[in-house]
């Protein structure tokens, strides 16, 4: 495969857009040129432009397609505006990273891989909480049997104050969802990969919006809901537009028999540390961040740590190594890490999540089929 240089073109230059892709296409000079930006506030690309040194800027994204013709496309809009450039990138050629979640239902996501496959490109989803080195050894130890038959696993990204106030992630209109599409998505997908992508058989879950739609008056900085490096071009927040859940909690029956829950927050009284990520198993748990493995050693318990290979020290270390694999996998030098069938699965459980919340009961496997 040839190791040409890709040209890279972003749609959205918002956080995610700014202190995540940009940045990790700009550590690989060797590999990528970045050749122009785009987002639906024309002077938030231009000012984004100007600060990265890159060469065009747009205010329509399938403008931009036509004209620059891009090798690689990142789509980091909000989540309900994915699919859309995402299929439009596909369809002028270019390969795409789509940020996480794909979109808002599993039918979209379909509907996108769909795309992808019938115009031979490669649809990316940054499911970057599998690019660690911990998540990367904690798959090694399920796929070698060390834990044995993976029946629970526990899950709890949550923020104390933690409310995403730089852009559109609280409004239901054009992110879907709250703390479920933004943190829950990362842990649920790990989970699900690490236990080797079980399908959904039934999910009960429940949302709540407590704090979101309040001014408590309290001192928060960015940097506790997810933006640690600032925020270039940041939206006028105001709480009485807050429309999404602030907290969500689910418990998913698999297929295997095994079981998931979660408990997801922007806002709750709960300790800052409120809970860890788990999977038991019958040979050994798993307990990550940091990661130690639980065992029996003899006649005694044991936990043992591991020392793993120093992490980038960097923020968003997970879309650094996302970037590097998508360009080794169009080479031909790795193999898809974030395949079509296991984002499915995912988003059919988060469906799962607000259907069941919404309908106030349990919903079964073939009510989320698409």
């Amino acid at each position: 495969m040839s190791n040409k240089r890709f040209r890279v073109a972003i749609i959205g230059t918002g956080m995610i857009g700014q202190t995540a892709h940009i940045p990790s296409y700009l550590a690989r000079p060797q590999d990528v040129e970045l050749v122009a930006a785009a987002d639906i506030i024309e002077e938030r690309a231009q000012k984004a432009a100007q600060h990265f040194g890159i060469p065009a800027a747009y205010g329509d994204w399938q403008k931009m397609l036509d004209e620059v013709q891009p090798d690689i496309v990142s789509v980091c809009t909000p989540n309900v505006y994915h699919m859309g450039p995402t299929i439009g990138a596909l369809k002028a050629g270019a390969h795409v990273l789509c940020e996480k979640p794909i979109s808002t239902s599993a039918a979209n996501a379909k509907e996108m891989f769909d795309v992808a496959e019938s115009v031979g490109r490669e649809l990316f989803v940054t499911q970057t909480a599998r690019f660690s080195q911990s998540s990367m050894a904690a798959k090694e130890f399920a796929d070698a049997g060390e834990l044995g038959e993976m029946y629970y696993a526990e899950t709890a990204p949550i923020r104390r104050r933690g409310i995403p106030k730089w852009g559109v992630f609280h409004i239901k209109e054009h992110n879907g969802g709250g703390p479920v599409y933004d943190i829950g998505v990362h842990s649920v997908d790990l989970l699900m990969w690490i236990m080797g992508n079980p399908k959904v058989e039934a999910v009960s879950g429940q949302t709540y919006l407590k704090f979101g739609n309040q001014d408590e008056g309290l001192a928060t900085s960015l940097a506790d809901s997810g933006a640690p490096e600032g925020v270039l071009t940041p939206r006028p927040y105001d709480h009485r537009e807050f429309d999404v859940e602030d907290f969500a909690s689910a418990y998913i029956r698999l297929e295997n028999k095994a079981t998931l829950v979660l408990r997801t927050a922007w806002a709750a009284n709960t300790p800052d540390e409120a809970g860890k990520t788990y999977i038991l198993g019958t040979k050994g748990g798993l307990q990550l961040g940091p990661l130690e493995y639980i065992s029996n050693m003899g006649s005694y318990q044991a936990n043992t740590g591991l020392k793993l290979p120093r992490e980038r020290d960097v923020s968003f270390s997970g879309h650094f190594w996302a970037v590097e694999h998508a360009i080794k996998v169009l080479r031909g030098e790795e193999e898809k890490i974030v395949k079509r069938e296991e984002v499915i699965n995912v988003m059919q459980l988060l469906d799962g999540i607000y259907l069941s919340a919404e309908l106030g009961r349990e919903v079964l496997a073939d009510e989320l089929a698409v």
